[in-house]
């Protein structure tokens, strides 16, 4: 031996159970650290990659800006690359025919396709999804919509070429040139003609999947995409362009710069819709793709941005404590299993560097050894997740591909190493403090115990007798020993009820949100009106449990002052600007109706009033929808009233027209917080007054709705339903409905998969908790052999023995419990609020995470004692007075 240091692999050598049981936690340790890094780092490469198909892989767009702007846009020095799309013009596939007109007097004069060029840029960032072929290269190909092949005179097929008449589309009764809104050139009149101006030869090279989120104008206006380098730029014709910046940093700032060099004024902004989504745009829009930015940590929304961060930080912290404490009560364990060997080296002339470093050299060794391992689990235990998981039908998460990241690797064996270190300094600190003498004496502790006074629980002698007192009592005559392994289990438990919570998040966020019903039929034609006869078809079918009629329209209000909510009034002065009578004029305001029946559904979510549809018809009575969920220019959520009316009060509401109707007035005959078919806060910015149909059709004026909400019954195949509807959409392209049936069926397929990835997580962690507890528990027990052979001697039986150390598990177990599962739930309450700015979603007391906690902690602390009360009875009292254990 050249040095004491050459100690270290010895030791590890001759103990080497203690050694696998070091290196083991470490190995664990790690394999959880490399799993969640590698699984966010999946998950978010997944998160881009469909968010970029939802939303375009670029992160501000320019919509309906000028020819003469786009140079100063593209040469901007904060511009990375530029996507610029320009309007090739219409062309009519062919007109409607006369018998599509009879079944839809509202039906629009052509078939048109609508004809844009993008450039490279525009085709790399706004990618549509493809049937079939390629995407066009030189602006002599195109690709076409497969929805739209029916209506051409001969199906393309792909390699064809086509001769298109592009052109504009008119006011026929003017001569005037249409108005476009929008990308998605949204609608069209009965009073529309075409003015061709040029032809095209096109070559087909692709077609396109047809839109995920068609309305009524989807059977009649159909895209079609060629490409156009879009470098000869027409100073007086609009343009959209889609930005990629150098830097994400301070991106707002810079875009409201870009904007002020194009001397751009009252400029609509707001973040950008999804790519199929038609909406209406009359002026320059910008469009912040928020989706994507806040992926990168860079939403316009700071709040947003913190939240997520911290949110990632707090959960990696509770994991590193969590290793920290497993593998410092192993150091622990492994410095007080050897304080003679420690004093027999300072009697020998070691010094306290040198012992600090004998222990600093094992934590080093075992983490050479354990922490290459660990990552190499990691990246193997996902491997096994993801090959499992691809065998499920998933909807996210169905192309999810494991990503191997070499920066998530080193970050896992750097924080594992960083485990390590921490929780070695503090044992090397105490094995250099050891007194040779009192370590020969004392083995097992480095000092002798000074006890004074230990209090005597009279309702544990009452319950356990002496025996229990014993235990008790052997608790808190060491009370450092009894900390280090309490807090051993707190944590486990913490960490437990930590990511119990993160499943029961994950299950919410991949809930949908909104209205709440299994099929919606709506009729988004010119008329938008529904005949009663299709309700009554609808009502008739067996699958159906319930039927709403919705009746909604835009209604001007007159908001008293003394009726509005301050606080909401603090965040949106913008909308009490209008002076009127003794309050202001507002437009964000909808009179609604779901028919009577829907009336007696809302019964049950009144928070004020009642429900009586005799008076409400009298007294144009209503019930008000004031309650909101708000986020702050912080990202901070905020649920609140946006006005404060009570039953009785009277207000003052009109049609919003040309003809600007005289007001009428409504009674406040009742309050609900949430909306009949939503079971949260409704989050968008307007006031809702439900009233009845009659009332609605006396202030309307009329009594059209265009849209049906179905509940389906859950003990009949809702087929009869799915073809009823299907059936109306063939015979008339003005109908649309929405299967929510799926969407819900599809995302609690994706709950399911979120719980099966953190349930392996948690799967790791049980097991690293329970190696800790054993391990701790047991090893303390031991430590206590020549104690147990003491008490055995003055006249203790065997059996007595044994119930004192069950019992002094069960204490351990209670005390843990309780402490783990006060700062676990509120740690778990914590993480939501973090998460709050950024996800809806809400917290729920863990009763069910709280009970598995209490019952494995009481369970995990009677296995521990199993092992050394065997032990135990094995060691003969005289030979355990003579041993140093």
């Amino acid at each position: 031996m050249k040095s004491y240091t050459d100690l270290t692999g010895k030791y590890l050598k001759g103990q080497k159970k203690r050694s696998m049981l070091t290196i083991l936690g470490i190995i664990l340790s790690v394999t959880l650290f490399t799993s969640i890094g590698t699984i966010g780092m999946s998950y978010w490469d997944k998160s881009v990659r469909q968010t970029m198909q939802d939303f375009g892989d670029y992160h501000v767009s320019f919509n309906g800006i000028s020819g003469e702007a786009i140079p100063k846009v593209k040469n901007n020095a904060a511009v990375k690359s530029a996507g610029v799309i320009s309007r090739e013009g219409y062309a009519v596939l062919r007109e409607t025919k006369e018998k599509e007109k009879k079944e839809d007097p509202f039906a629009a004069p052509y078939r048109y396709l609508n004809v844009k060029g993008y450039n490279a840029n525009a085709m790399n960032m706004l990618q549509s999804q493809l049937d079939s072929g390629r995407y066009p290269e030189n602006s002599n190909e195109i690709i076409l919509s497969s929805s739209s092949l029916s209506y051409f005179l001969k199906k393309p097929k792909l390699g064809e070429t086509i001769t298109l008449n592009l052109g504009i589309r008119k006011v026929a009764s003017t001569g005037e040139d249409k108005k476009i809104n929008g990308l998605g050139d949204y609608g069209w009149d009965l009073d529309e003609a075409f003015q061709a101006q040029s032809q095209r030869e096109y070559t087909v090279v692709g077609f396109m999947k047809p839109s995920s989120k068609e309305n009524w104008s989807s059977g009649y206006i159909f895209p079609a995409i060629t490409f156009n380098d879009n470098k000869s730029i027409d100073n007086y014709k609009n343009y959209f362009i889609y930005v990629k910046m150098k830097s994400l940093k301070n991106i707002k700032e810079k875009t409201e710069a870009l904007m002020s060099s194009l001397q751009l004024s009252n400029v609509e902004q707001g973040s950008a819709m999804q790519l199929d989504r038609d909406n209406f745009i009359e002026n320059v829009r910008i469009e912040y793709n928020n989706e994507l930015l806040k992926l990168y940590g860079k939403s316009i929304y700071e709040g947003v941005n913190n939240s997520l961060i911290l949110t990632f930080a707090a959960v990696i912290a509770i994991i590193m404590i969590c290793t920290i404490a497993m593998i410092y009560n192993i150091f622990h364990i492994s410095v007080l299993e050897r304080i003679s060997q420690f004093g027999m080296l300072r009697c020998i002339g070691a010094t306290p560097a040198q012992i600090r470093k004998i222990v600093m050299q094992e934590a080093t060794l075992i983490s050479l050894i354990g922490i290459p391992i660990g990552i190499l689990t990691g990246t193997l235990f996902m491997k096994v997740l993801f090959y499992n998981i691809s065998l499920l039908t998933l909807g996210f998460l169905n192309d999810m591909r494991m990503v191997i990241s070499l920066p998530i690797l080193i970050s896992a064996g750097l924080l594992g190493l960083l485990s390590v270190y921490l929780s070695a300094i503090g044992p090397a600190k105490q094995a250099a403090r050891v007194y040779p003498l009192e370590a020969l004496k004392n083995a097992g502790s480095s000092k002798v115990e000074n006890i004074t006074k230990v209090k005597k629980s009279l309702f544990v002698k009452k319950l356990f007798g002496v025996v229990g007192q014993f235990a008790s009592r052997n608790l808190q005559r060491n009370k450092k020993r009894f900390r280090i392994t309490a807090f051993s289990m707190i944590i486990s438990i913490i960490l437990f009820i930590v990511f119990s919570g993160l499943v029961d998040f994950m299950q919410q966020i991949t809930q949908l949100s909104g209205a709440q019903y299994s099929y919606s039929l709506s009729y988004d034609g010119p008329s938008s009106r529904i005949d009663d006869t299709v309700y009554r078809d609808v009502s008739k079918l067996d699958a159906v449990q319930q039927a709403y009629k919705f009746y909604s329209n835009q209604v001007d209000a007159i908001i008293p002052k003394d009726k509005i909510n301050p606080i909401y009034y603090g965040f949106h002065k913008d909308r009490y600007i209008v002076a009127e009578g003794e309050g202001y004029r507002t437009d964000n305001n909808f009179l609604v109706s779901y028919g009577d029946n829907g009336l007696d559904a809302l019964q049950s979510k009144l928070t004020a009033g009642k429900i009586d549809k005799e008076k409400m018809n009298q007294e144009n009575g209503v019930i008000v929808l004031q309650k909101i969920m708000m986020m702050t220019e912080e990202g901070k959520r905020l649920i609140l009233d946006q006005t404060q009316f009570k039953v009785g009060d009277h207000i003052k509401i009109r049609t919003i027209d040309g003809n600007h109707n005289e007001y009428q007035t409504v009674t406040v005959v009742g309050i609900v917080d949430q909306d009949l078919l939503s079971k949260k806060y409704s989050t968008g910015q307007d006031l809702s007054f439900i009233t009845t149909p009659k009332v609605y059709s006396k202030i309307m004026g009329s009594d059209t709705y265009s849209r049906i909400f179905i509940l389906a019954n859950p003990d009949i195949s809702n087929h009869p339903i799915t073809d009823y509807l299907k059936s109306l959409t063939d015979k008339n392209a003005g109908f649309n409905y929405h299967d929510r049936v799926a969407e819900v069926a599809q995302a609690k397929n994706d709950a399911k998969t979120f719980s099966i990835l953190l349930y392996g997580f948690i799967g790791v962690i049980v097991l690293i908790a329970f190696l800790n507890i054993v391990n701790t528990v047991s090893t303390n027990l031991i430590l206590r052999t020549k104690e147990f052979a003491t008490l055995k001697a003055i006249g203790m039986t065997q059996k007595e023995v044994r119930k004192m150390i069950i019992l002094e598990g069960v204490f351990y177990g209670l005390f843990a419990a309780v402490i783990g599962i006060i700062l676990g739930t509120t740690l778990n309450y914590g993480i939501q609020v973090l998460f709050a700015s950024a996800l809806d979603a809400d917290w729920v007391f863990p009763w069910y995470s709280i009970g598995i906690a209490f019952a494995g902690s009481m369970i995990t602390t009677i296995v521990a004692t199993i092992g050394p009360m065997y032990r135990l009875n094995k060691v003969s009292i005289v030979d355990a007075l003579r041993s140093e254990n």
